[in-house]
């Protein structure tokens, strides 16, 4: 991995700290994120709630709150219909709790992932209908369901469509109630999660009636799990929903989240987006992926403390059991590819019948990055695939799917992360497809590197430094984590674990001082016994973890080089 730093001049540093009034730290953190305005660095560093963007900058958006307070004032049934991730479970969730506080009946509906697939189908209309649901609104789905919604309205119910993901715009989208930031001319921020999407709808709902709207923000801890799940970027609004929902989640009105918190034992730590990403998250996502989706949902609703703590005992099994599949599906598909050679390879498409429809996007992801190209992967059961693709910058699989429409049942999702259904008779030209798709795009595959923000001795962290770094974040797209660079350590002691020993943790020494270290996915580049008499460079960041229920502080260690190698001097 190429270590690229940064290259600032120190008169520069200095002069613009004095001129901010803030620390060098901070100041070359800044800078190195590109700004060069002091004005703009503080809202960056401090977004308001007052900083969220006019909802009703969506061109449908004073259309949309019409048709939900018709409802209201009409007394007749809502019915949030969500997608099964964590995205989103949280939208509708939101969505449901903000208008049962201001009088609609709401009620909710979240599909099963194995038995009913992706989008609003005619199934569930049907159902809705028989609940008496004169309204449907959904969340983080429905943009590629116009003849679904066309079925509902013959039944007299109205449709409302919030989604976020990518769509092909045709003529007869015009007379839906659509609300999507991708879609739209004139909302300018496009990066909003469902979860995000639906915050707007509700925004505009209570400023229409007069309501202080800070009532929202109660459950903004919601929209902030969806917003981190869904991996938008940490920039704009993004960056109010995570900065006030890791504020609301410390003193939570979810009962399952308190709950949930318990049980992880983060009362007494400070959460961070890497903790909702890693702990949280997958917990949540593992009813959609493996259990019954609805659940993940309940949890966020139910009050009844028996019926919280099964829906988390389920949620652990859920998990195991993801995690398990995920391996099987891993080695699987490796062997798969190592049987096929890896040199000169431009893509990766597989399918089998033994695979987990629920699991395929994790896998596709972990190869997409182990291999730095393109891979689909297919379930398939009972003659049709359910597939998974996780692309690449400069790669559009949203794009390909788009040319190969009519092959497919149903398509949708992002650039980088989409899926579809497939039938099996359809399979092989399908990949043939894909795989000429690729083949014909001409793309120089970056050279993996780390920025480094600066040189940084781990003996000078402090509080002080992760006040700083706290004030930057939340991290993710756009915003990278900080990266610092350290000299001459040594380790201590070191202990392998995960997977085909991926992982490394123990003890890192600088100066005579120890401190605690782990290091993901870094397990190759080092030798346990070798690695005691070696001293080393490092990129890291510091980090607070718990430790026998006690907050301490480690150091992430990002890469590795080995600064002299004494057996190397004996060898050669």
């Amino acid at each position: 991995m190429h270590w690229e730093y940064s290259s600032l001049p120190q008169t520069l540093i200095d002069t613009k700290a004095a001129q901010w009034k803030k620390n060098k730290l901070l100041t070359t953190l800044l800078l190195n994120r590109g700004f060069e305005d002091g004005e703009k660095a503080d809202e960056f560093i401090s977004p308001k709630i007052s900083d969220f963007r006019d909802p009703f900058k969506f061109e449908k958006m004073e259309k949309v709150v019409d048709k939900i307070l018709e409802k209201r004032e009409k007394k007749e049934k809502v019915f949030i219909y969500g997608d099964y991730d964590v995205d989103g479970i949280t939208a509708a969730v939101f969505l449901v709790l903000i208008f049962r506080n201001i009088g609609i009946e709401v009620d909710y509906y979240i599909p099963n992932r194995m038995e009913e697939g992706y989008g609003l189908d005619k199934k569930t209309i049907d159902f809705i209908n028989t609940k008496n649901g004169k309204l449907i609104i959904t969340v983080d789905t429905g943009v590629n369901s116009i003849e679904d919604v066309k079925y509902a309205e013959s039944l007299g119910i109205d449709v409302i469509v919030t989604d976020h993901h990518k769509s092909i715009k045709e003529e007869e989208d015009d007379h839906l109630l659509l609300l999507n930031p991708k879609l739209s001319d004139t909302y300018e921020f496009k990066y909003l999660s469902g979860a995000g999407v639906a915050l707007k709808v509700a925004q505009g709902v209570y400023q229409k009636l007069k309501i202080d709207i800070k009532t929202l923000y109660q459950y903004m801890d919601i929209v902030m799990i969806g917003t981190v799940a869904d991996v938008v970027p940490m920039i704009d609004e993004n960056r109010i929903i995570i900065k006030q929902g890791l504020r609301a989640l410390k003193k939570t009105k979810v009962k399952g989240l308190m709950y949930l918190l318990k049980y992880l034992k983060f009362q007494n730590k400070t959460i961070n987006t890497t903790d909702v990403s890693y702990f949280i998250s997958p917990l949540i996502n593992s009813l959609g992926r493996i259990g019954v989706s609805k659940m993940g949902a309940d949890f966020f609703l139910k009050e009844d403390d028996f019926e919280i703590y099964n829906i988390i005992e389920e949620m652990k099994k859920s998990n195991k059991k993801r995690r398990e599949l995920e391996k099987n599906i891993y080695d699987e598909a490796n062997q798969e590819i190592a049987k096929i050679g890896v040199k000169n390879l431009k893509c990766i498409f597989l399918s089998s019948e033994k695979w987990h429809p629920g699991v395929i996007g994790v896998v596709s992801s972990r190869l997409s990055v182990k291999y730095n190209i393109p891979v689909t992967l297919v379930a398939f059961k009972d003659g049709i695939g359910k597939a998974s693709c996780r692309s690449v910058k400069g790669i559009s699989v949203f794009n390909i799917f788009q040319k190969m429409g009519k092959k497919l049942v149903r398509f949708g999702g992002h650039d980088l992360a989409a899926g579809f259904i497939v039938k099996a008779q359809n399979l092989e030209e399908v990949k043939s497809i894909f795989e000429a798709s690729i083949e014909n795009i001409k793309i120089e595959k970056e050279k993996k590197s780390l920025k480094i923000d600066a040189e940084y001795s781990i003996e000078n962290i402090d509080e002080d430094m992760f006040e700083t770094m706290e004030s930057i974040s939340p991290y993710g797209l756009e915003n990278p984590h900080p990266l610092f660079i350290d000299r001459e350590l040594s380790f201590d002691s070191i202990k392998k674990f995960g997977v085909d020993e991926r992982h490394f943790n123990g003890i890192i020494r600088k100066n005579g001082k120890n401190y605690y270290m782990v290091a993901f996915d870094l397990g190759h580049k080092i030798n346990e016994m070798e690695a005691k008499i070696q001293k080393f460079d490092i990129v890291y960041y510091p980090e607070k973890t718990l430790y026998r229920g006690e907050e301490i502080f480690q150091i992430r260690i990002k890469d590795i080089k080995i600064k002299d190698d004494f057996y190397e001097i004996f060898t050669k």
